[in-house]
């Protein structure tokens, strides 16, 4: 496939204009095959071509849930009040479902992410079923990774389509000596990426200092648990020392600016973060896949935490792309970039103007974060294969998506309503 005239942002966020070619789902700037007349040509003159962005922590069931945690802090959840008992019984009603209506679930979930540009999801949520919700990533066309939490032993090295599976350390209030110690013995035994919440809230930060008297990083460093297959979810409260040490020892940590403010969890460091060179994406965590939503904060909180000069849009669009690639390992993906997977997003050019670009100043990235709405977002191509196509879902029937999530919907809300 030869994309002419194309516009796209390389992996320093520079505009390039030139022809991409694909050839066995891999991006060349020259082709490699002499019959180039025998490729597929498509003019790219209308489009920005950007990267797949990375959704790089989720809940794949939390499309269910909008709304039912608003204004109640993750301690306070299931407890003895009105919402508190609407939270155990949708919980409840949760576990009830089958295998085949939590499918659906997950695929309602992955398609909407599709449609906002994201490629590559970091999925939290195993339910009972890792196989299941790996296949529903892999349906939708997606690349991806699952934290299979305790049944890592059962799906060690294993990969469904795109989907590779990884386990998890543990949150603040589950750390005790035994639970670290069975930690080093799992990571000792499973070569894969770990991945927790961490000091997520003010909750888990004082339950961890009451019973450590230091932080979980300093315990996880401590025990051998950091390194850059380490991802650390949220991280609103790391100590400037925290920060050293995962900058030190290679591991990640994702950013969740949204669900960090509405759940009242706080405002992350993450200005700190990028000076000390820590590697920082970016999650939509829960209830929302609004990757878009998400960057557009991660800038309006840096505004806030650093010289306004300090950092830019394109700072925050690495998050979304090279940052999240880094984090799982996708040493070939999150640029647009010879010999790397041609995940691609394809995004209407008129929606981003002004464009002003030389060597001195863009506007490009910053209207891209700006100015893009999900009606511009046109195409995505995965693995050198179209997944959406003029907003259309090529892998499965949106509709059918649609009908089976809301007879769900349903199912989980008719006893609590």
């Amino acid at each position: 496939m030869l994309f002419k005239n194309a516009s796209y942002i390389d992996e320093n966020c520079n505009l390039v204009n030139g022809d991409l070619f694909i050839q066995d789902g891999v991006i060349k700037h020259e082709s490699e095959n002499d019959l180039v007349n025998d490729y597929k040509i498509i003019d790219c003159q209308d489009y920005l071509i950007i990267p797949g962005l990375f959704n790089a922590h989720f809940h794949g069931y939390s499309l269910l849930a909008k709304g039912i945690a608003r204004e109640m802090k993750i301690e306070s959840w299931c407890n003895d009040s009105e919402q508190g008992k609407i939270q155990t019984q949708f919980f409840e009603n949760l576990d009830k479902l089958s295998s085949e209506e939590y499918e659906w679930v997950c695929l309602k979930a992955n398609a909407e992410m599709v449609k906002k540009g994201i490629t590559f999801v970091s999925e939290n949520e195993p339910a009972y079923w890792p196989n299941l919700v790996a296949g529903a990533i892999d349906k939708i066309g997606m690349r991806g990774i699952l934290d299979t939490h305790k049944g890592i032993k059962d799906y060690y090295q294993n990969q469904v389509g795109n989907v590779s599976f990884g386990t998890h350390l543990l949150e603040e209030e589950d750390i005790t000596e035994e639970s670290l110690d069975a930690c080093v013995r799992t990571k000792n035994e499973f070569d894969t990426m770990y991945m927790t919440h961490c000091m997520e809230n003010e909750w888990r930060r004082d339950i961890i200092y009451a019973n450590f008297d230091r932080s979980s990083i300093e315990l996880y460093k401590e025990k051998g648990l950091l390194d850059d297959k380490t991802v650390l979810y949220h991280g609103v409260h790391l100590s400037e020392r925290d920060i050293e040490l995962v900058a030190e020892t290679q591991a990640s940590v994702v950013h969740c600016p949204i669900s960090n403010l509405w759940s009242g969890a706080g405002m992350a460091p993450v200005s700190k973060m990028l000076e000390k060179g820590v590697n920082v994406s970016l999650g939509t965590d829960f209830a929302s896949v609004d990757i878009w939503e998400t960057m557009k904060t991660a800038y309006y909180l840096l505004k806030l935490s650093s010289q306004v000069d300090r950092f830019q849009a394109e700072d925050i669009f690495k998050m979304a792309t090279v940052n999240g690639a880094k984090a799982y390992l996708q040493n070939d993906l999150g640029a647009i970039k010879g010999g790397y997977k041609a995940d691609l997003v394809f995004i209407k050019k008129d929606a981003l103007i002004p464009q002003v670009h030389n060597d001195e100043f863009s506007t490009i990235v910053h209207n891209l974060l700006f100015e893009t709405k999900e009606e511009n977002i046109r195409h995505v191509m995965i693995d050198g294969k179209w997944v959406m196509f003029e907003r259309e879902l090529l892998t499965m029937d949106e509709n059918e998506i649609n009908e089976n999530f809301l007879n769900v919907l349903e199912k989980v809300y008719n006893s609590i309503i």
